[in-house]
């Protein structure tokens, strides 16, 4: 059984003796996390790329070089001072502040793990210790709620046939190839990988059933390791990155832990607890507008799914020549076209696929249409499929941008 938050406390051995313990600890493994991320994808934070940036606001300026480069360094730096002082405040609201920029100047930066990062950062942006176990009890049953959320809508954006079909089987291949035998009924297992991520996202609130909930947690990060991970070429090392920080952090909110409680998250001052609405809102309940087509896929953990909005560039075979240099590795030719794979150069630049909606595909073509022949690339995409509708295709010219 698990400790109850008496035994907890009185445990003198136990890692996390009491909840601020806890947060402490996790506190100063989450800049960890950030910056190990920040090493994957560095480039995807500086502003001297061809990538496009995307801002959230078209009058939102990049930074010119090399103030980007000094902009990053900056964060970096902020992010190492706070996993010696995660007590700090002002720390704490500097990164913020610096990551809120970052976010404006450049959608694509809304990765699911960053986000989950600024939430987490956001979520103890009034934490103080002060109130002592109430304070980080607060904080934590917030974190737990958000980690459970993010499992749930895990799940839930899995259950399509495209998952079941596609994914599922590519996405196993590691462990598949190596079989001497093959695994029948793949979409049926995947049917039951989704189920089992939306139950085990659930229970892991709940008092009886969280101890197999956290171990079959740490089962699907070990396997997502495997599938995906160094040993699969480093193809996407972002993602399993976050899976790693996804696996530790479960660990140290849900091991041997005080039961979640709701009404911990608000406790009083009430004041203190906009953070905890934000995460209720924007991670607890508007990922189920991904599933209408009105929520961004990133921002809804909707990963791996095969139920995305996906995008080439289609470029006239005369005017292949004219693809900037630095792009034609990821451009494929056929007898009446050639194909600009936008995830490919994002996976390069990056190491992660591209944001997948239709206003950075866009500014992907926008940015293409001025070194290329008038009518001679074209935007081709593949939104993604809804409750209510199946997938569909787009097509856009360089002058409908």
């Amino acid at each position: 059984m698990w400790l109850n938050q008496k035994e907890t406390v009185q445990s003198p051995f136990s890692l996390f003796r009491d909840e601020t313990t806890r947060l402490i600890f996790l506190m100063r493994l989450l800049p960890v996390f950030v910056l190990l991320s920040l090493a994957f994808a560095w480039k995807l934070w500086i502003s001297t790329r061809l990538y496009p940036l995307v801002p959230f606001l078209g009058w939102i300026p990049a930074f010119p070089y090399p103030l980007d480069y000094f902009v990053l360094a900056l964060f970096c730096c902020l992010l190492i001072v706070f996993v010696f002082r995660p007590r700090s405040t002002v720390l704490n609201q500097l990164i913020l502040f610096v990551f809120t920029g970052l976010f404006l100047q450049d959608q694509s930066r809304l990765w699911p793990s960053f986000y989950m990062y600024f939430f987490f950062f956001l979520l103890l942006f009034r934490y103080t210790g002060k109130a002592g176990e109430k304070d980080a009890s607060r904080v934590l049953n917030s974190m737990r709620f958000t980690v459970a959320a993010i499992y749930f809508w895990g799940g839930v954006q899995k259950l399509n046939p495209y998952f079941f079909n596609e994914v599922f089987p590519w996405f196993i291949e590691p462990i598949t190839n190596v079989l001497p035998f093959t695994i029948p009924n793949l979409p049926l297992i995947a049917l039951f990988a989704a189920v089992f991520e939306i139950l085990f996202g659930v229970a892991l609130l709940t008092k009886r059933f969280r101890k197999i909930a956290f171990y079959d947690a740490m089962l699907m990060h070990a396997l997502i390791f495997v599938c995906i991970g160094p040993l699969r070429n480093g193809w996407n090392n972002s993602s399993w990155m976050w899976g790693l920080s996804m696996a530790v952090q479960t660990w140290v909110l849900f091991y041997k832990a005080p039961a979640f409680d709701f009404k911990k998250m608000f406790a009083p001052p009430y004041s203190d607890c906009i953070p905890q609405g934000l995460a209720v809102l924007l991670i607890g309940i508007l990922p189920v507008l991904n599933n209408v087509n009105r929520w961004d896929a990133a921002l809804s953990f909707n990963v791996y799914t095969g139920n995305v909005n996906y995008a080439q560039i289609h470029i006239r075979p005369d005017a292949a020549g004219k693809v900037p240099a630095a792009l034609t590795a990821f451009v494929s030719h056929h007898p009446d076209r050639a194909v600009l794979d936008i995830n490919a150069w994002s996976l390069h630049a990056f190491n992660a696929n591209a944001y997948p909606e239709n206003r950075i595909f866009k500014a992907v073509l926008a940015a293409l249409c001025p070194k290329m022949p008038e009518g001679s690339v074209y935007l081709y995409v593949e939104e993604k499929s809804g409750w209510f509708f199946p997938k569909s295709t787009q097509v856009y010219g360089c002058g409908k941008i």
